[in-house]
């Protein structure tokens, strides 16, 4: 039954028509994305699956697809005329398979550019057919013609069908006949191969080669057959004309089986590709010159190629003779391929227009289809002209005819007829190839004009030409440079040594046609535009790149780029910018400035712009919402803090104004802040690239906060770091820290990239870009110019700008092409470095642009806006005229909205070395007068303002002050800037404002100034405090001691300098130097310490146990009597030194807080000293006392700085009475998140770590503490918090083993844990007393888990009994001696006195039997080991069952597991081995649940060791 077919159906046939019906394009497209698949499997049963899924998929479209053949032929009009039936799907599935099993030819090239035989080629006789017709050249051997001066021969099999197949090419109109055989060379591998047609019939009366004879109106091609170098001939006729479609579409199809069928071809001769592509107007002209460019490419990489092919053998077969290389044995194919959008496609060239249109360059977009275009361009045998000498430079000049040919648009140039003359001289031995190339020996031959010779005038008819159509005048050169080849050794030095020169150039041409190609404006070329191109940078691109793909993957943290200044580190850094772009992402900025004008001023740009973007990406009122939701759950009332670096956060959030918030440390909380708002951002979804440039430049402050940014954001995938530093070489104590930093940077957290001055050939690069010359004549004047500037990139450039200011390059009018003077460059005297040329430049400058640009150096890199009508008003000049006059000679940018800026800290530093010491101090003070005088009088609010002004006051100096009455102005200046610094949390900026200040007064300032000094000196001192400057403390101390006039003036810094002596951990000096103060303040220290009165303890109380309600006590008036304050913050520091050194002293201490607090009301340290006191009172037994206390001091600290420290005092040594460990637990996480918002960075460590070994307690899984205990450790030991490093890593061990035994130590861990051997070595001596007894409590736990050594292990219960305070850990420790205790009972002769520990243990533990939640379980399984050591087994039975049901019930996942093990050894002593398995089993199970596989192994080992064979032995 015949069907019409339509778009859904498969055609099986030859012929364009059917190559391009939309169903056979499906199917083509199908069968490319399955080919893998089906070549990957060696299962036939597989392989036919995937041909039955492709015709099942066609069967399934709508309407469905079929598979239909021609029954008239294939010769008709159009698919729809005609006659079509359905095959059976056996033979669609057979045709898929054939179409499936046949490589492509991407494969088949890489073969050793040998070309397989098509799977489905049905077999048939080899025949081999030459490709040359002189019968000179040919040879016999074994039965087969060799052509032996052939440039490529090979032969391979192939036949064309008789019955149709998929997709053949063909022409509709016309096919190929049996008995016709034709000969055409292909490419293959780079390589051109003859291939030979085989029809189903042979002829056996003759043989001979053949030729294609082209016609230039007709694609017809006469096929003359004459004798083939065989015995006997193949065919009879001589002569058959054929269709050239149907030829080469049966080349095609036999010969590129896969690649071919997928695309619809053109082959055409290159006079045939010239008249059908020739433009017609002028307008059409540059798209024709780009693709005549691009086949001039391909003719030149294959002339290559067989060259290397050919070695250094002349007479090779791959070499390409010269009497081929001509215009009318050029071959061309330009084909089109469409696909659905967003197929893949491989493809020998992606023809790219950008810079004109064209419907062979552009990608067409029609409906779902896209087009492309594929280039392939081939020599063919076809005719021969007379032989030159075959040379390098006549084969240049044979291809500069195919060019003019293909340029001139049609017109013939012949070889012999330029060559004549030429090859008739250097035929008498003048055989040298011309290809030296080395720039050292050019610079050494070039005679005292050093640009090269030009050509004469030979060929000036044929450049004319070319210039009257329009080619661009960089053409019509190479053109004229390679036609000047055919003069061998008398060519012009601008004529062509190599193909290699010429491809590259062509490559410059079709990549960089504005600089290369395209003819331009004289008035463009005129001013020298140096390329700012990254030259030689190629591999750091893609080492870029490849970073940002990794941070995006959580795989890495960002780059650091170390080299010289001027090597381009910014300039690659800012290739990120486009990364971002391609990634959908923000990317941000920040610079840091040697002169830095205000705190954290990269840091907050930073967070501006991240800020800025999000805030303009915001689409609707509801993601507005969502987003400041979002940042109020995350920073809370805090986020005001942050306004005054980030600005820009009130476009994201409502925020109208700073809010007053107490901190431990200020900087600390910052940080967490700025991080929290970093995380909550990033979690919106886009990447974001922060760039940080001039690292080393970086104050500390910013340090810190980067140190911290790049540890907290290690695995945030939507968070990369590029970070760009010079090489410090010079270690001073303004860089040692950062230069530190940067080592370590480099070694772990970024991937470091390292740039360096660019190579000979790099410099040529850019100069030939610069210059828009080729490469091949800048070679000799960029050796110069890099041996003059080292190959420094910014150097370079400055160098060639010199040159050309000074006429050293100029533009030639008439050639319309840079020219220059090498010998004159050579023997030119440079600066040795880039800031000498730069300073020698600016000296010629006018003199109000060299004042300007002066007055800018003495500000910094940045010069804000702001701040230029003012310095103009002062200096009585123009600044901004100026400025903008600086930004056209590239001095200055201005590309930011806000500011000018320096192009490069190089002319910053040249600019500021112009001026003597005196004359920049002096600039400096009359810059910072104007600046402070504009401050005072018009806005003392504008904090950037006053702090570049103070910035330039301090940079003068005291010396530069002609006026003594603005000391004292100057000084009260850097007072305010100093306390602004403290606000904004830069204690080292705020640090040199007071030291500054302080050198401003005059020597009898105590006297004159009293209040100014007390308070530049005390302020000192406390943020040298912040910055563990002890030194400064020390000094700074003396001085106020030494001329305050009361106590009361001497606090603040005595305060301070014990806080010192405490944050270095010198204790012992610390509580003497309180216990001096405090006995100046009138204290009895020693009554308080050693024997507390009883009154006090009474009163105190009876207070808290009488009616009073608890709001009494939390609104009780505030004390502001400033002495009163001290001296509760002397005894808070107290508590700390004595917690450490001797806890048995902080009853007294804590008691005497309380009562002070009742005597003169509150004060910001009163919550802590109600939580001390409770602590205290709890661990004597006063339960309800205890935890009134603890809940004061919660409810006082909640708008406390020390809520994290009474939160992890009441919680773990007050609340485990009376709350479940498990509430606890999440209390101290609680505790350790204000910590941070607060920066109190020790309570917050402390409230991490009780949380951890509270969770341990509760049987949280072991695994996942295992890595919370990891992860701590680098923090503390990254962020150098090393107080609870022991404890965390004890942890961690003990866990360890519990998960993997005795082989714990073996397995991988991260080498900056400390090992457990380094943890237990410490000296008594410098151990803290609770990490000692954490010690011997993790040796208790292990060796009841692992019931080894329980006779060795050390007794807590006395120093725990003792302790003044008792919390969980402790609680537990005398738990697990109990169990011990008892266990030993049974096995050591002294069973009494174990009995007599477990018992008191026992004792203990019943103490706190209220909070059943936290003891039951415990107290009953104590309670049955205790019955069974003394015999009582029925009542033993019973506990240890109700000793499992409780821990079952109050989810203690481990005390479970061990009561269990407890009851089935219980039941081994008694010979129960059926309950005792099923017990340990259970305990077994229970252990592997809470992640203890160690221990359920040793007890799995047991059962089968012990139960398995009826064994009821108990070990």
């Amino acid at each position: 039954m015949s069907s019409t077919p339509h778009d859904n159906d498969v055609i099986l046939g030859r012929g364009r028509l059917i190559s391009a019906h939309p169903g056979n394009v499906r199917f083509r497209h199908l069968v490319s994305q399955k080919r893998e698949m089906y070549s990957q499997s060696r299962d036939n049963k597989f392989k036919r699956s995937v041909a039955l899924s492709i015709v099942e998929e066609i069967e399934s479209l709508d309407p469905p697809g079929r598979f239909l053949i021609s029954q008239t032929g294939i010769k008709f009009a159009g698919i729809k005329e005609g006659v079509w039936v359905c095959v059976e799907k056996e033979k669609a599935i057979e045709k898929v398979l054939h179409r499936l099993r046949e490589k492509n030819l991407g494969n088949c090239m890489k073969e050793n550019g040998v070309q397989q035989e098509s799977s489905g080629a049905k077999e048939g006789q080899s025949m081999l057919v030459s490709q040359n017709n002189s019968s000179a050249n040919k040879n016999q051997v074994d039965g087969r013609s060799v052509a032996t001066g052939d440039w490529h021969q090979l032969v391979i099999q192939s036949q064309i069908e008789q019955n149709t197949d998929l997709n053949c090419h063909s022409d509709n109109t016309s096919h190929l006949q049996a008995n016709d055989y034709v000969s055409m060379p292909f490419e293959v591998g780079r390589s051109s191969e003859t291939k030979v047609i085989q029809g189903s019939t042979r002829d056996d009366n003759g043989s001979g080669s053949c030729r294609i004879n082209l016609s230039k109106t007709s694609k017809e091609y006469m096929v003359n057959f004459g004798r083939l170098m065989q015995s006997e001939p193949l065919v009879q006729s001589s002569n058959q004309c054929i269709k050239f479609d149907d030829v080469t579409n049966a080349l095609i199809s036999s010969h590129f089986d896969d690649e071919y069928d997928l695309i619809d071809p053109n082959i055409l001769t290159l006079q045939q590709w010239i008249d059908e592509s020739k433009p017609s107007d002028k307008s059409a002209l540059p798209v024709y010159i780009r693709s005549a460019i691009l086949i001039a490419l391909k003719l030149t990489e294959r002339l290559i190629f067989a060259g290397q092919s050919a070695g250094e053998n002349p007479d090779a077969n791959n070499r390409i003779p010269i009497a081929v290389i001509d215009a009318r044995n050029v071959l061309v194919t330009v084909a089109s391929e469409d696909l659905p959008t967003g197929s893949q496609i491989t493809e020998e060239f992606n023809w790219d227009m950008s810079e004109s249109s064209t419907e062979l360059n552009k990608q067409e977009k029609e409906g779902s289809i896209v087009r492309k275009c594929i280039l392939r361009v081939e020599f063919s045998p076809i005719v021969e002209i007379n032989c030159v000498p075959d040379t390098t430079m006549s084969r240049l000049a044979a291809l500069g005819c195919i060019l003019y040919e293909l340029v001139s648009i049609g017109e013939r140039l012949s070889l012999h007829s330029i060559s004549k003359e030429a090859f008739s001289l250097n035929a008498i031995q003048l055989n040298n190839d011309g290809n030296s190339d080395d720039g050292s020996e050019l610079i050494e031959q070039r005679s005292k004009k050093s640009t090269p010779r030009p050509v004469d005038d030979r060929y000036s008819h044929l450049t004319m030409k070319l210039a009257s159509i329009g080619i661009p005048h960089r053409l019509i050169d190479m053109v004229e440079n390679l036609l000047n080849c055919s003069q061998g050794e008398f060519s012009g030095d601008y004529a062509y040594k190599s193909l290699d020169e010429v491809m590259v150039d062509l490559e410059l041409m079709l990549n960089d046609p504005s600089r290369f190609l395209n003819s331009t404006s004289i008035s463009d070329n005129l001013d020298l535009a140096i390329s700012d191109e990254l030259y030689g940078r190629e591999k750091e691109i893609r080492k870029l790149r490849d970073v940002c793909e990794r941070c995006l993957e959580g795989k890495s943290c960002g780059a650091l780029i170390l080299g010289e200044g001027g090597v381009g580190k910014s300039t690659l850094a800012m290739c990120t910018k486009l990364f971002t772009h391609d990634a959908n992402g923000y990317f941000v900025s920040g610079k840091f400035d040697r002169n830095s004008t205000r705190p954290f001023m990269a840091i907050g740009d930073v967070f501006n712009s991240i800020c800025d973007s999000f805030a303009s990406d915001i689409q609707s009122p509801e993601q507005e919402r969502t987003m400041a939701e979002a940042l109020t759950r995350s920073l809370g009332n805090d986020a005001c803090l942050l306004l005054d670096i980030v600005s820009n956060l009130s476009k994201l959030l409502p925020l109208h104004a700073s809010c007053e918030s107490s901190s431990v440390d200020a900087a600390s909380r910052t940080r967490y802040l700025l991080l929290t708002l970093l995380d909550t951002l990033s979690k919106f979804s886009k990447p974001i690239i922060i760039f940080l440039d001039d690292l080393h430049w970086i104050d500390p402050a910013s340090l810190s906060f980067c140190n911290a940014l790049l540890q907290h954001t290690k695995n945030n995938k939507n968070l990369c770091f590029v970070f760009c530093s010079r090489y410090i070489e010079e270690k001073t104590a303004d860089n040692i820290n950062v230069n530190d930093w940067l080592q370590s940077l480099s070694e772990s957290t970024l991937e470091t990239i390292h740039l360096t001055n660019l190579n000979p050939e790099e410099v040529n690069r850019l100069v030939s870009g610069s210059l828009r010359t080729s490469p091949r004549l800048t070679r000799s004047l960029s050796t110069v110019l890099h041996s003059k500037s080292l190959g420094n990139p910014f150097f370079l450039r400055q160098t060639m700008e010199v040159l050309c200011k000074e006429g050293y390059f100029h533009f030639s009018l008439i050639e319309r092409k840079w020219k220059w003077d090498l010998d004159e460059i050579l023997d030119l005297r440079l600066d040795d470095n880039v800031v000498a040329l730069l300073t020698r430049q600016m000296s010629k400058l006018p003199e109000d642009l060299l004042i300007g640009l002066k007055a800018a150096s003495c500000i910094g890199n940045f010069i804000p806006y702001s701040i230029v009508g003012i310095l103009s008003k002062h200096l009585g000049l123009d600044l901004d005229a100026i400025f903008r006059s600086l930004v056209q000679r590239s001095y200055l940018t201005d590309n930011d909205s806000t500011r000018f800026r320096f192009a490069h800290d190089r002319i910053h530093q040249a600019a500021y070395t112009m001026m003597s010491k005196k004359q920049q101090r002096d600039d400096h003070m009359k810059i910072g007068l104007a600046i402070c005088r504009y401050v005072l009088e018009y806005n003392e609010n504008d904090y950037d303002m006053m702090f570049i002004g103070v910035n330039q006051l301090n940079q003068g100096g005291p010396d530069a002050l002609s006026d003594e009455r603005q000391h004292f102005t100057i000084a009260q200046l850097n007072l305010k800037a100093g306390q602004r610094a403290l606000a904004l949390t830069d204690f080292p900026s705020a640090f040199s404002f007071f030291d500054h200040g302080i050198k401003f007064l005059r020597p009898d300032y105590w006297k004159i100034h009293y209040q100014l000094s007390l308070t530049l000196f005390s302020a000192a001192v406390e943020s040298a405090c912040a910055l563990s400057d002890a030194t400064h403390v020390t000094s700074f101390t003396e001085v106020v001691l030494k001329h305050s006039q009361c106590l009361e003036d001497r606090l603040a810094v005595l305060y301070f300098a014990v806080k010192s002596l405490k944050k270095a951990k010198r204790l012992l000096a610390c509580r003497d130097g309180i216990l001096r103060v405090l006995e100046q303040m009138g204290e009895d220290t020693f009554n308080v310490l050693a024997t507390p009165p009883a009154e006090d303890i009474h009163n105190t109380n009876d207070l808290l146990t009488s009616t009073m309600t608890d709001d009494f006590f939390i609104h009780m008036c505030q004390c502001s009597q400033k002495s009163f304050i001290f001296l509760m913050r002397f005894y808070h520091e107290l508590v700390y030194v004595y917690y450490v050194i001797d806890p048995t002293r902080i009853f007294g201490i804590s008691l005497r807080m309380v009562v002070l607090t009742f005597q003169n009301g509150l004060t910001d340290t009163s919550s802590l000293a109600f939580a001390y006191y409770g602590m205290e009172v709890t661990a004597k037994g006063n339960l309800m006392i205890g935890n009134r206390l603890g809940t004061i001091a919660l409810r006082l600290s909640e708008n406390s700085k020390y809520i994290s420290n009474v939160i992890a005092v009441v919680k773990q040594y007050i609340s485990w009475v009376s709350e479940p460990f498990h509430a606890i637990a999440e209390s101290n996480l609680v505790g350790f998140h204000a910590g941070n918002r607060i920066g109190d960075e020790f309570s917050s460590s402390l409230n991490y770590y009780l949380h951890t070994t509270t969770c341990f307690l509760c049987g949280k899984n072991l695994s996942v503490l295992k890595e919370v205990c990891s992860a701590e450790i680098v923090r503390l030991i990254e962020n150098k918090h090393k107080w609870f490093v022991p404890s965390f890593s004890m942890l961690y061990w003990v866990i360890a083993e519990l998960i993997d035994g005795s082989d714990f130590q073996s397995t991988n861990h991260n080498p900056l844990i400390p090992c457990e051997q380094s943890i237990v070595t410490i000296p008594a001596n410098a151990m803290h007393g609770s990490l000692e007894l954490f010690l011997d409590i993790c040796k208790l736990m292990r060796s009841l888990f692992f019931r080894r050594d329980m006779d060795k292990c050390v007794s807590v219960l006395d120093r725990i009994m003792a302790a003044c305070q008792l919390r969980p850990l402790t609680i537990i420790g005398v738990f697990f001696e109990g169990l011990i205790s008892f266990e030993m009972a049974r096995k050591a002769s002294d069973s009494m006195k174990w009995i007599s520990n477990g018992e008191i243990a026992l004792t203990f533990m019943k103490k706190w039997e209220s909070s059943k939640w936290n003891f039951e379980n415990k107290i009953k399984l104590l309670e049955a080991e205790r019955m069974r050591s003394l015999g009582f087994f029925d009542l033993a039975t019973k506990l240890y069952q109700e000793a499992i049901l409780s821990s079952e019930k109050h989810k203690f996942v481990h005390e479970h597991a061990i009561s269990l093990e407890m009851q089935g050894l219980f039941f081994v002593s008694r010979k129960f081995n059926d309950d005792a398995k099923i017990s340990l089993e259970k305990s077994v199970k229970f252990h592997k649940t809470w992640g203890a596989n160690a221990v359920a192994k040793r007890i799995e080992t047991y059962v089968t060791k012990h139960l398995t064979n009826g064994n009821s032995t108990e070990s």
